[in-house]
């Protein structure tokens, strides 16, 4: 195509030219290349913000596109030997724009489901923070929901970012991507909060050493050793006419805990009394006796962070906030307590959960293990998904590694699994989920693009037969 404007028709022969194509896709290889990197030294995430979904990505693919078109558009009118390289052109068209339909409307993230239990809740990877607000130290109202992407656009002291609460003000003033992180435990005078205590577990063949505490003093907190439960609390009631070994530390005062010992199938108390630190009591099962290392009648529990440069399976973000010059680590999943006199915030750094629409019931969970180790060889689950509704046929499937579950849009692949940290024993199953709208276009992308590749390869035969 030829235009009478020079300039115009200047810039046309730039654009459907080697000179624009050639570097558009030495840049796509460089970035690809860059990304494959990124995500050997790091991780997958890191791989997908810093480069696989960045602004420099969509821009050099979008110029592709441009390119492309106007290769096309200028062979018009098109001969019956244009139609070959027209066809590879719009396959490449289309593969693009299947992904960016699955970039923007796709999803991709995990659900934990535990034995015998459901969930239809899904974690992106997409973060959220979100402050619940309560007045009467009971009832918490959401005041704050907002998205937050601190990996791309970290907020500093000079630069917090500042959520409004009113006349107050929360200030998150930094951002660590990486981060080891510790649980400390430290006295505090916070009203509400709760009792920490630390202690041993001991026979001839046990020596386990636990500290649990109270999120707030009404809450109850737990440790399982597995044959015996330890709570701190309040003593409740057994829900059936028995009950398992456990033993209940309730604050009594400022030095002294009340202990109330249960024994299995018993459902009165076996022994009660008064402890304090470097007390030994006698549980009178398996010869276990508990002796208390540590209480603390009021105490928070925070997290000790520790930058590193890469990921690692230890490691998380984590966020420091700020309220009235009162300081404060809050790392990713997890919540933090900030209290006033009349009122208490609760601070969630978390990443988005999404309803799926529909649960997923864990009926059973199967897991092999390499001979003479506790390493995982392999892994199933035996999920239902889906409900009664008339809208879903509820499907029964086992899921492995290898043979995931499609249902409703979605792909449901075994990802891993959790155990008790104390027993080894499996607890829940760890399933990624995919739903990817713009795979049939990149299916059909393909398709094209093969297609004018052959008829091509053809085309170039027959001109080479006819001579």
């Amino acid at each position: 195509m030829v235009f009478k404007n020079k300039q115009f028709n200047k810039f046309w022969r730039f654009s459907c030219s080697f000179q624009l194509g050639i570097p558009v896709i030495a840049s796509i290889a460089i970035l690809i290349a860059w990304g494959t990197i990124v995500e050997s030294q790091y991780d997958a995430f890191a791989a997908k913000k810093i480069v696989f979904d960045s602004w420099m990505m969509w821009a050099i693919l979008s110029l592709l596109v441009y390119n492309l078109t106007v290769v096309v558009i200028d062979r018009w009118p098109w001969k019956l030997n244009h139609y070959p390289f027209i066809t590879v052109h719009a396959g490449i068209i289309v593969i693009i724009f299947g992904g960016f339909i699955t970039y923007k409307y796709g999803l991709d993230g995990q659900i934990s489901v535990g034995i015998n239990g459901k969930n239809n809740f899904i974690s992106v990877p997409q973060t959220d923070l979100v402050v619940y607000a309560t007045f009467d130290g009971d009832r918490y109202s959401k005041i704050v929901d907002r998205e937050v992407d601190f990996f791309n656009n970290p907020p500093t002291k000079e630069k917090p970012f500042k959520v409004e609460l009113g006349e107050d003000q929360i200030e998150v003033i930094e951002y660590v991507k990486y981060a080891r992180l510790q649980a400390k435990v430290k006295a505090t005078e916070e009203p509400l909060a709760g009792a920490s205590v630390r202690f041993q577990l001991m026979n001839a063949n046990v020596k386990q050493v636990q500290q649990i505490t109270q999120t707030k003093k009404d809450k109850e907190a737990t440790f399982n050793l597995g044959p015996a439960q330890v709570f701190l609390g309040a003593v409740r009631e057994a829900k059936t006419g028995g009950r398992g070994n456990e033993i209940f530390l309730t604050p009594y005062d400022a030095d002294h805990l009340k202990y109330t010992i249960f024994h299995r199938q018993i459902k009165k108390p076996f022994k009660t009394g008064t402890i304090k630190i470097g007390d030994v009591v006698a549980t009178g099962w398996m010869g276990l006796e508990l002796r208390l290392l540590d209480f603390l009648p009021k105490a928070v529990e925070e997290f000790e962070v520790t930058p590193f440069e890469r990921p690692t399976p230890l490691t998380s973000s984590a966020i420091r906030i700020r309220n009235q010059n009162v300081e404060k680590w809050l790392v990713l999943n997890d919540v933090v307590k900030i209290f006033r006199n009349s009122t208490a915030y609760l601070l969630s750094y978390q990443n988005r959960r999404l309803d799926l629409g529909f649960p997923i019931f864990l009926k059973k969970f199967d897991v092999i293990r390499y001979q003479g180790t506790k390493k995982a060889m392999e892994y199933a689950s035996l999920v239902r998904v889906g409900d009664e509704s008339p809208a879903q046929i509820p499907v029964e499937q086992l899921i492995s590694m290898n043979e995931p579950l499609k249902f409703n849009g979605y792909t449901i692949y075994q990802a891993s699994f959790q155990e008790d940290e104390v027993t080894g024993e499996p607890t829940a199953s760890v399933f990624s989920v995919n739903k990817d709208p713009g795979r049939p276009i990149k299916y059909l992308g393909s398709l094209i693009f093969s297609l004018g590749i052959v008829w091509l390869f053809y085309q170039r035969r027959k001109r080479r037969t006819a001579v």
